[in-house]
């Protein structure tokens, strides 16, 4: 086949997939992370362990802790009562019950935890913070298809990424988080839905300052 001919079968494929050629999926974090409602699946108590990392040039050595979503009881509706147990030692912290749907609490305060500390660090105000965020989980983004390993299967999963002060000007009071990227991936085979939240900081060279991310690790 010529290499015209062999472009051609190739785009005939993808429109029999229903994937236009050179054409990449985008969607919002909003559609992919949360309008799915993945903790409705779980239909029972269930015990979601994470594995939280941080590391980067801002720190001497990784630190490697952990963080629980334990949700205690379901009612026939739907609802949940959850509890949250993150960190160790000094750092620990545990909140509950909360209440909750579909919704994953620990995503949520994991986020809610970010933004006030952004917040501590210049001075500003965790609303202003929390409102980009929450404007840029609404913009499209393109959709990185992938797999991650969860108890030895791959399975299918996807990735959403976002750098929500990019384009805001009011972002030159605090340049050092002009950079600061977001990443989300979700796999609907893994209990709850969400496989990994990742907080990428660079600093002016490009160099990871500062990365936290939280890694589905186990359930119970």
């Amino acid at each position: 086949m010529s290499p015209r001919g062999t472009v051609a079968a190739f785009a005939l494929i993808g429109l029999l997939l229903g994937a236009p050629p050179g054409r990449a999926e985008t969607a919002s974090v909003h559609e992919v992370v949360f309008a799915p409602g993945f903790l409705a699946a779980v239909d029972r108590a269930t015990v979601l362990r994470y594995r939280y990392e941080m590391s980067g040039a801002a720190m001497g050595r990784p630190y490697t802790s952990s963080a629980r979503l334990e949700i205690r009881e379901v009612f026939a509706d739907g609802r949940k009562l959850a509890w949250l147990d993150m960190f160790e030692g000094a750092n620990r912290r545990r909140t509950g019950p909360i209440p909750t749907v579909d919704q994953n609490p620990l995503l949520l305060a994991f986020l809610q935890r970010d933004t006030v500390t952004m917040a501590n660090l210049t001075g500003g105000a965790p609303g202003y913070f929390q409102q980009q965020i929450r404007r840029a989980f609404e913009r499209p983004v393109e959709v990185e298809a992938t797999t991650v390993v969860w108890q030895g299967r791959t399975v299918g999963a996807r990735t959403v990424r976002l750098r929500p002060f990019l384009a805001d000007p009011s972002i030159q009071r605090f340049p050092q988080f002009r950079d600061k990227e977001y990443a989300f991936t979700v796999a609907p085979d893994v209990p709850g839905g969400l496989w990994q939240v990742r907080i990428r900081l660079p600093d002016t060279a490009g160099v990871t300052y500062l990365e936290e991310s939280l890694t589905l690790d186990a359930v119970d």
